[in-house]
């Protein structure tokens, strides 16, 4: 059975937050430059990986940190 592009982009998401939580995820000054680094890699615009990043770091927070209601 062949995987579809979303299932694929869903498996990708699960083992970059299962590495993240093991590893830690660290936000640097540097990281800015290994952003533009990984577009010229990509070919993904650097202002797409920032708002991924951001959403990303967002969510494995509240996965951590809940806000309890």
């Amino acid at each position: 059975m062949a995987l579809t592009k979303e299932r694929k982009g869903e498996i990708a998401l699960a083992v970059l937050k299962a590495r993240a939580k093991q590893e830690g995820f660290r936000i640097y000054p540097g990281i800015k430059r290994e952003l533009g680094n990984l577009t010229k890699e990509t070919g993904i615009p650097v202002d797409e990986l920032e708002e991924y990043i951001r959403e990303f770091a967002l969510e494995l927070l509240n996965e951590t940190f809940p806000l309890k209601q």
